[in-house]
């Protein structure tokens, strides 16, 4: 396994370790939840990638039944798949024009399936943007941008 796969694997696994701990918990600090990812074997995570995993998962605070504010998954991040998912299922479109390719992710998953692009070295892409539901692909050439965008689409649509 490459060292990219090994972190886009390892994030992934954090995402997932941090919505189900999260849906189980009260956690009214990013300190509190910081301690209970570490007890889960990830030793040297510091707040600043706690802070960066709640806004992947569109993490809120609000009170709970006893007043006490804490974080707690919106609507759309309930709903993600877990990390252990196939790849389709990450992958919830993949759209063209002229000029370039747009492909919409489940929150959280796009910056993986643009790690996962870039991974891959297709000959037609000249290059990627990710953002957390968003990845934006140009085309090395308008001329093979259809090509490159079926090749997208074998790569992300069939897991």
């Amino acid at each position: 396994m490459t060292k990219r796969s090994d972190t886009l694997d390892k994030e992934q696994k954090q995402l997932a370790l941090c919505r189900q701990l999260i849906t189980g918990n009260a956690f009214r600090s990013q300190e509190a939840l910081r301690r209970a990812l570490k007890q889960h074997g990830y030793r040297h995570i510091s707040q600043s990638t706690v802070s960066r995993l709640l806004g992947l998962l569109g993490v809120t605070k609000a009170r709970n039944a006893k007043g006490e504010r804490t974080y707690i998954l919106t609507a759309p991040a309930q709903a993600e798949p877990h990390a252990a998912c196939p790849l389709a299922e990450m992958v919830l479109g993949i759209e063209a024009n002229q000029e370039f390719i747009l492909i919409q992710t489940v929150t959280g998953y796009g910056r993986a399936v643009g790690r996962l692009i870039d991974h891959h070295a297709l000959p037609g892409v000249l290059g990627v943007v990710a953002g957390s539901s968003t990845v934006w692909v140009a085309p090395r050439s308008r001329d093979t941008l259809t090509q490159t965008r079926q090749q997208l689409s074998r790569l992300l649509m069939t897991g």
